[in-house]
Parts: structure tokens; sequence; C-alpha cells
């Protein structure tokens, strides 16, 4: 059986864990805008005044890539040993989807408050924050999410039903696919670190004229 197939026959078997997934992450989206455009007026300004303090200071300044490579690696690294974590204890599922929330409420907030800056007219600045990395992350983020919801479901059935022991060779499957999913983000990580930052400095410079 090929990647293909596996893919088809896991979703086959594991719908509702997708659609979970799925849900709860664009329910974070959506709340995650709503919050932008319902924010009161003092604290939209002074998110605004420090984002303007941020982008001209990308502009003039050299970005620090060691130390930021160094927080997003802690970023993810921290989001990924959460989700493993609550993967292999029998009640996980809930705790995994409320980090599904939180990470899909983080990037519509994040992507909905660039795209409002610049009187408006801050698209091509939310894409070039946003988009790059996030083409990486969140397929991996919901793989991994999807993956340890089944193993935790996995292990709740096995308790409770079964009263056996989760198959070693599944365990050792799950601890491949972490490698996997480890370098997948520490791509993810390298293109935020490196690219995220000269795509800000190339729009902020050349399309909206901040010298």
């Amino acid at each position: 059986m090929n990647i293909i197939n596996k893919a088809q026959h896991n979703y086959k078997e594991n719908k509702i864990f997708y659609f979970m997934v799925f849900i709860f992450f664009c329910v974070g989206i959506t709340l995650g805008t709503f919050m932008v455009k319902y924010m009161n007026y003092n604290d939209a300004t002074d998110l605004t005044n420090y984002f303007s303090t941020f982008t001209k200071s990308i502009v003039t300044e050299q970005v620090n890539t060691k130390i930021l490579l160094l927080d997003i690696l802690k970023k993810n690294l921290i989001l990924l040993t959460a989700i493993v974590l609550f993967g292999f204890t029998i009640f996980g599922t809930p705790l995994i989807l409320l980090i599904d929330l939180i990470k899909g409420f983080t990037l519509g907030y994040t992507f909905s408050f660039l795209l409002t800056s610049f009187e408006g007219k801050g698209i091509w600045l939310a894409i070039a924050s946003t988009l790059p990395q996030n083409i990486i992350y969140i397929p991996c983020f919901i793989a991994l999410s999807i993956v340890f919801i089944q193993f935790s479901s996995m292990k709740l059935r096995d308790r409770f039903f079964n009263k056996g022991k989760v198959n070693t060779i599944v365990e050792k499957e799950i601890i491949f696919k972490v490698g996997v999913f480890l370098c997948v983000f520490i791509v993810g990580t390298i293109v935020e670190t490196y690219l995220c930052p000269n795509l800000i400095k190339f729009v902020l410079t050349n399309v909206y004229k901040i010298v």
C-alpha cells in the first residue's frame, strides 16, 4: 500500500478526527478575526503604534537572526511538545483540540490585524508576514494533531474496553512521525527566520514606501 492509499484509508477510518481538527482550527481563525474587528479604540491604537515602531525598526535596523531563530524554535517546540504529551494520555483529545483553537485564533488575529493596518491596505504585509511559513506549518500542525488525537483515542479505547496495551509497533510509528514533523517544523522555522523578515522589509520599502 503506497503513501496515497494509506492516506486515503486513514481518512476514511478517521473522518471524525479530521472534521474535529478542521472545525476547531477554523473556529479559532474566525474568533481571531472578529477579535480584531471588535477591538476597542484604545487597544487598537496602542497595538497600531507598537506595530508602526516595529515596522520602522525592521527597515532601519539589522534583524538579529540568531535571537529570532531561537525564539521561533522555542515557540514551535513548545507547541509540538504539548501536542505530543497530550497525545500520549487518554484525555488528550480535548486538550489538543484546544491547542488547535488557540493556534487558529493566533493566525486569524495576526492576519486580520496586518490586513487592516496601513488604513486597510495591508494585504501585502499580511501575506509576507504570515503566508510563507504557514504554508509549511499549517498542514504539518493539522496532521500532527490528527495523529495524536487518533493515538490518544486508541489509548482511551484500550484502557477501558480492550484492557490491553497499545501495540509497540504503533508507538514506533508514532515516534517516526514525530521525527518527520519535527524536520518539517524546522524547515518552516528557517523560512520564518530568514525569508519572512526580508519579504516584510521588501514590502515596507517598495510597496508602502517606509524608509
